[in-house]
């Protein structure tokens, strides 16, 4: 039985998830089948692009797993079988810690009140059994929050998302760890370097581009006073839609400026396209015309 496990353990670092594939199917030492711990893969844009994470899942099964099956202060791979691997394909930040693009096996050390999570280079071992702790590049604590329900089945999955930043949540049985992540610097710069170059294209599309700048330093940089610029260029260059102008409104709003918010408000209504039948914008619209004065 030993020298059988010996085998599988030193064919398992011919198998690579290094392109998120089904390390199932790659793996030379056994064949295609179902498993007891099914792989799946999450993935989640945040910023221009994805952070993606290949894992298995396997199941209470009536265990306690916490405290029992997997033991306070021991290594544990954060899943079942073949590595867990997190893809980031652009760079992120956690904890103040900027991560390089790239991929990265995830190891946990559960406690009762905190995680510690590694970060760790190897990502063609076999979990915990092939395990250094010199290949760890970064490690952080999290605390242990309950989990909202009971989770039969280990799942890890992305919450409070929005365009660059979210939560990576690792949940089992009744514990919840949430892992927050942000653009870094150097990413926030590809946006706006994406958009700065959009807009200096004189093209049919320019006043749609330059809404969707004005939206994103709205909502993400808090930047109002290049928003109402960016919004304002917008309608100039054709861009009269009753979403553009709304945005102005909210904009201005933001800035204190309510009476011209009303007036924004106002023209969005009046720009409501022939036809149009969409009671969510109406309201919104409507109730921006009687709140945003007061």
């Amino acid at each position: 039985m030993k020298a059988a496990f010996s085998f599988l353990i030193i064919f398992g670092f011919y198998f690579s998830v290094q392109s998120q594939i089904d390390p199932v199917k790659s793996d030379l030492g056994r064949f295609n089948r179902p498993t007891t711990s099914q792989r799946a893969e999450v993935s989640q844009k945040i910023g221009l692009d994805f952070i993606k994470i290949n894992y298995g899942r396997p199941n209470v099964k009536k265990r306690k797993i916490f405290g029992g099956l997997l033991q306070y202060g021991k290594i544990w791979r954060l899943g079942a079988d073949y590595q867990t691997v997190i893809d980031f394909q652009n760079e992120y930040v956690i904890k103040g810690d900027t991560i390089p693009k790239g991929q990265y096996a995830l190891y946990a050390i559960p406690s009762q009140k905190n995680w510690t999570i590694f970060l760790n280079k190897d990502t063609n071992g076999w979990g915990q059994y092939t395990y250094k702790p010199e290949n760890n590049v970064y490690e952080f604590n999290f605390p242990v929050e309950k989990a909202p329900e009971f989770t039969e089945t280990f799942t890890i999955g992305f919450l409070n998302t929005s365009l660059n930043k979210g939560e990576l949540y690792i949940q089992w049985e009744n514990s919840r760890v949430r892992i927050p992540i942000t653009i870094s610097n150097k990413h926030r710069k590809e946006i706006e370097k994406n958009y700065v170059n959009a807009l200096g294209l004189n093209e049919r599309a320019i006043g749609y581009k330059y809404y969707l700048a004005s939206e994103y330093l709205f909502l993400e940089d808090k930047n109002y006073e290049k928003a109402l610029t960016y919004i304002q260029k917008a309608i100039d260059t054709g861009n009269t839609a009753f979403y553009t102008h709304f945005l102005k409104g909210e904009i201005l709003l933001a800035m204190g400026d309510k009476k011209g918010a009303v007036a924004a408000a106002i023209q969005a209504k009046k720009n409501l396209w022939k036809g149009f039948s969409n009671p969510e914008w109406e309201n919104k619209i409507e109730n921006a015309i009687n709140n945003w004065g007061k």
